[in-house]
């Protein structure tokens, strides 16, 4: 119960960290953090969509290059998801016209979510130390 308050916790803490209305006060490198999550969680939405979608027939798997979205997401300044045009092409397609490797998709879900809590936790102590040269007098 606890991991999963930890969890609802983080989601809340992110959401917030990203809002348009805190983008402004931030420096470069909190930016690029905020684009950093941004990216990690909509590549973590499409590698669900992945496994979701493991035994449909003609489904082609659907990934973000990370350095591309990045870009993407920093040139437009904006809180838009990334578009297709860093979606990485198909790999290995099966006889079903399907190529999605769950165990891969898997391993992908869970390096990203890695990345996306360190960030998270990287973003939040640079808040915080905002926070204590703000309130300090």
């Amino acid at each position: 119960m606890a991991e999963f308050a930890a969890g609802k916790f983080i989601g809340v803490l992110a959401r917030l960290l990203i809002s348009p209305s805190c983008m402004e006060i931030l420096r470069p490198e909190q930016q690029v953090m905020q684009a950093a999550l941004q990216v990690r969680s909509a590549r973590a939405e499409l590698l669900a969509s992945n496994v979701a979608n493991a035994d449909t027939p003609g489904y082609v798997a659907r990934d973000l290059k990370f350095d591309a979205a990045m870009d993407q997401v920093l040139d437009s300044g904006s809180q838009d998801t990334p578009s297709s045009d860093s979606i990485v092409k198909p790999e290995n397609l099966r006889f079903d016209s399907n190529d999605v490797d769950v165990n891969q998709q898997l391993a992908k879900s869970y390096e990203n979510s890695l990345s996306y809590v360190a960030t998270l936790k990287l973003y939040g102590d640079s808040m915080n130390r905002v926070i204590s040269a703000t309130n300090s007098n």
